[in-house]
């Protein structure tokens, strides 16, 4: 367990990029972003917070991500009762803050454009769709096609023009 809190705790390898600025971001302090990232138990040591992925622990930019410029290429397999919850959770302002953000792979395109591609948090994401929303918290992972290709194998674009 030591090794993998060694690991845990470590910030990501990955910066954060500059996000683009037609989207609004709540940044936190980064005293904030620790106690939201870790968590204190009986024993006094502290761990990785499940409310952060591998892929974006060392970014703090949470950037309101318009819902329909994400792909998500791969089919979504739902507990209908975890969307219910997640939608309840959401619909009440107190409460949404709660919902963690989606991890968003965020990739330029070979001749420009941007091209930003969820493969986690699909019930997150479905229970935003069933509500109507225009938008979706999310961290933008700066990422390469090839590491889409690590998600999606030859089914990967070659190139995104």
């Amino acid at each position: 367990m030591n090794f993998i809190r060694q690991f845990a705790l470590q910030p990501s390898r990955r910066s954060a990029a500059a996000a683009p600025s037609s989207y609004s971001s709540s940044s936190r302090s980064g005293q904030q972003l620790r106690r939201s990232l870790t968590t204190q138990h009986d024993d006094g040591e502290q761990m990785a917070s499940l409310d952060s992925s591998v892929h974006s622990a060392g970014i703090d930019e949470v950037h309101n991500v318009p819902m329909s410029v994400i792909k998500r290429p791969i089919p979504s397999v739902l507990d209908e009762l975890k969307v219910q919850s997640l939608m309840d959770t959401i619909k009440s302002e107190r409460s949404e803050v709660d919902v963690p953000p989606v991890d968003i792979l965020w990739i330029t395109g070979s001749e420009g454009g941007d091209y930003y591609f969820s493969f986690g948090g699909c019930h997150r994401f479905e229970a935003y769709k069933r509500l109507n929303r225009a938008t979706i918290k999310a961290k933008l992972v700066r990422s390469t096609l090839g590491d889409l290709y690590h998600y999606m194998g030859s089914s990967a674009p070659k190139y995104l023009a």
